[in-house]
Parts: C-alpha cells; structure tokens; sequence
C-alpha cells in the first residue's frame, strides 16, 4: 500500500500518544510506503491534486500526485480554521474512486465535531446552541451546572463549566461567546461523567473498541488519558446503527465518539485520536487493527 499521510510535522508530535506516528508505524511494520506533507505543501497542478511529500523512512522530497497513492490520510489537527478548509478543497481534487480518502474532506467540512451529533439529536443530552446570553443563563437556570464549549474547539481547549449560582456567570458568557458575536455549544453537565467518557472507535461506520476515560485528580473537569478498554456495549451499537449510513455518505471511515452515560456527545472527524494511546497504556492493538482495515477495503475497492 502507498500511503500518503497529510498531517502537522511528525517530528513534532510525540510518539508516545500520537494516533498519526501509531498508524505511520503500524504501516511501516506491515511492510507499507508512507510519504508525508503538511498541508501547506498540498498544490493543484492542471486540476490534479498534488503534494510535496517526503518518504518517511528514507527522507527524499518530491512531488507526488495524490491519485496515485493507495490511500490519503488527513491528520492535520484542529482548528479548522482557514488554512484547514483550504486544505480539504485542494484534497477535494484527489479521484476518490482511485485513491481511499481517511477522511473525506468533503465529510470533515460537513460534519462539524461539535454540531454533527445534533443529526440525531435523540442520541444525545439537551443541547442549546447560541451566541445569546439570555438563551443560555435561561438554559443554565433549567439544568443547574451546563458545560459551555466552543464550536470550533478541541481536545478540551475553551471548554467551560457554569452554575447557575456562579457570581461571574455574566463574565463567562461573554467570554465564551466574543461578547454575543459567536455561538457556542451549551449542554447539561452529566454527573456520571465521574464513571467515565466512553470513547468509542468506530472504523468504517463499525464500532470496533472502546476505552473509558476519567476527569483529571487537578480539579479541572476535562477528561483525561484512557484507563482501561471496555466492551461495545447495546447502546453504542445502538448509536453506531443510527450514524452509520451517515458516516459511510460522507466519507467519515475513522471516527471517535464520545459518549457518557450513553448520551452522544462529540463525533470526532478530523484528526481522531487516543488509538495510540489505548495501545501503549492499555496493551490494544487499535493502529494495526486500522491499517489492516485499510488493507482490506482497498482490496475490496480494486477487485
């Protein structure tokens, strides 16, 4: 399989927990070609998508038509801002019936991580999405302590906690909100948090494992490294049956969902992540596991 991966710096990223050097490994050792760029090397050459990619074993540079490739792995981290967009329209130029597209960038602008849970709104718990202030100290008022994220966020980051007695309530609004310029993600705060998020992987619309994950011991309310790989249980086949052929539709073949108490609370599209770390902490297998799903649907797909 030639294998090109469009992700942030590899020498940046630490090899410990990082998904993208787990699955660049996991293809290495099963004998792959895997070439790199960032996405700021990806071009457009007489409506072909190209990429200035370097061989991640041997280090050469050169230009590379991505039809060519077997498949294409976009692993760039959030934001997705400006220059992430622009990076998926580059990539929308990769033939898809050629080239296996993880994910397909078309899918990744569509399925918002934050909003794309609200399809199926059913699966998950209360949701107020708003840049007013009144809309959510009303929401607060209703459901006591609420969880105030942005729409744009990841891994944690802006994500804030709000009571319904907090005395700077007013302040976090407008900070979470740019002064009632921008909307935010207002959810009930779930107790049961405390006996764990869920993160489910779901391969090619098919739950494949499951890890649960803690709220750090420092007081912050984020959640922290998986702690011990659980069993697919009814419910998340459940929500697994609903995504499916949405997922499928829209390219999305590794996604991370994030469930607690079996609400869906985030569907993660873009760079979804702590395989790597399931498998170092936990013993699993979940990059190889991955890559020979690679495998097997280009098999399938040029048969």
């Amino acid at each position: 399989m030639d294998l090109v991966v469009v992700a942030d710096p590899l020498d940046r990223l630490d090899p410990a927990v990082d998904t993208t050097l787990g699955v660049v490994s996991a293809a290495l050792a099963r004998g792959h070609h895997v070439r790199a760029c960032g996405p700021a090397d990806l071009a457009i050459v007489d409506g072909a998508a190209v990429a200035r990619t370097y061989d991640v074993r041997r280090g050469d540079t050169r230009w590379t038509r991505l039809d060519d490739a077997d498949a294409v792995l976009l692993r760039t981290d959030p934001p997705v801002d400006r220059a992430y967009l622009d990076a998926t329209l580059v990539l929308d130029r990769v033939d898809p019936a050629r080239t296996l597209l993880v994910n397909d960038p078309r899918g990744v602008r569509i399925a918002n991580e934050k909003l794309w849970a609200l399809e199926h709104a059913d699966l998950g718990p209360p949701t107020l999405v708003t840049a007013s202030a009144d809309q959510i100290a009303d929401f607060v008022r209703q459901h006591r302590t609420c969880v105030v994220k942005p729409i744009d966020g990841f891994s944690g980051h802006g994500v804030l906690r709000l009571g319904d007695d907090d005395t700077n309530a007013a302040s976090i609004i407008e900070l979470s909100t740019h002064g009632g310029r921008r909307q935010v993600v207002v959810q009930p705060w779930l107790e049961r948090v405390r006996e764990g998020n869920k993160r489910l992987f779901v391969h090619d619309g098919e739950p494949v494992a499951a890890a649960l994950r803690f709220p750090v011991e420092n007081g912050d309310f984020r959640i922290g490294l998986p702690a011990r790989m659980v069993e697919v249980d009814d419910r998340d086949r459940e929500i697994c049956d609903r995504l499916r052929p949405g997922l499928r539709e829209l390219g999305l073949f590794l996604v991370g969902l994030d469930v607690i108490d079996g609400l869906l609370i985030e569907v993660n599209v873009t760079s979804s992540g702590a395989l790597r770390k399931c498998d170092r902490l936990l013993g699993s297998t979940l990059c190889a596991d991955f890559v020979q799903l690679m495998e097997e649907t280009i098999r399938r797909r040029t048969s």
